[in-house]
């Protein structure tokens, strides 16, 4: 048995940003069947075809999630003028 697929959506408004100069991360919270979650959104660039992130900070959460995940990459969205990673993480509350 296969698991369903379902889209999720919220405004792009809804992420806002770390509020850090040097962080261009950008955070929401969403509930889902009565669960917390925390969105981060981590810009991410294009070096020499492999993705990394577009800040220090960005670049050492990338780094960390590409570990945890056994992932050379991302897909990425676009928000503004920049390309996201988009990763929904459950938290206690």
């Amino acid at each position: 048995m296969s698991a369903a697929t379902v889209s999720l959506s919220f405004l792009v408004e809804a992420l806002e940003p770390s509020g850090l100069p040097e962080d261009g991360r950008l955070s929401a919270t969403v509930t889902m069947l009565g669960c917390w979650f925390h969105v981060e959104a981590v810009p991410v660039i294009d070096v020499d075809g492999l993705q990394t992130g577009a800040d220090a900070v960005s670049e050492s959460r990338l780094s960390a999630l590409a570990v945890e995940f056994d992932a050379p990459g991302f897909e990425t969205v676009r928000i503004g003028a920049h390309h996201y990673a988009i990763f929904v993480t459950p938290f206690g509350r």
